[in-house]
């Protein structure tokens, strides 16, 4: 083998060599790539849950400040009055004596903070 063969070929292999590398380097980049999307995936589910987390909590310190208020106001404390909070919407349900009652309901849920809708299927019994 001559001086200038052995030059082609040792080129041939260090090009080889280094477009070798150079896929290498782009799979890594591509699985690096991957995991980050992933991470970031995972970071926003997280920070989904976190969110859903807060507000329940948020939504059942509403449930149980309405609760509170009803039971303290005289005319509906022995009432049958059930409150359910999801996303800040407050479904009433129950039985009262009065339309005047059910509405009295419907403004204390309506005046508590956080509060951003109230649907008040609160029944007026009958009188017999």
């Amino acid at each position: 083998m001559n001086h200038r063969t052995a030059s082609f070929l040792l080129i041939a292999v260090i090009a080889g060599t280094a477009t070798g590398l150079s896929g290498c380097h782009q799979k890594e980049q591509g699985a690096g790539q991957q995991m980050k999307q992933g991470a970031d995936q995972m970071g926003a589910g997280a920070v989904k849950a976190a969110s859903h987390a807060g507000q329940v909590v948020a939504d059942s310190a509403i449930t149980t400040q309405i609760k509170a208020q009803l039971a303290s106001d005289e005319g509906l404390s022995g009432s049958d009055i059930h409150v359910e909070t999801s996303d800040g919407v407050v479904t009433l349900s129950g039985t009262v004596a009065s339309t005047a009652l059910r509405n009295r309901a419907g403004q204390i849920a309506s005046a508590t903070d956080d509060v951003k809708k109230v649907t008040n299927n609160i029944k007026v019994a009958p009188q017999d």
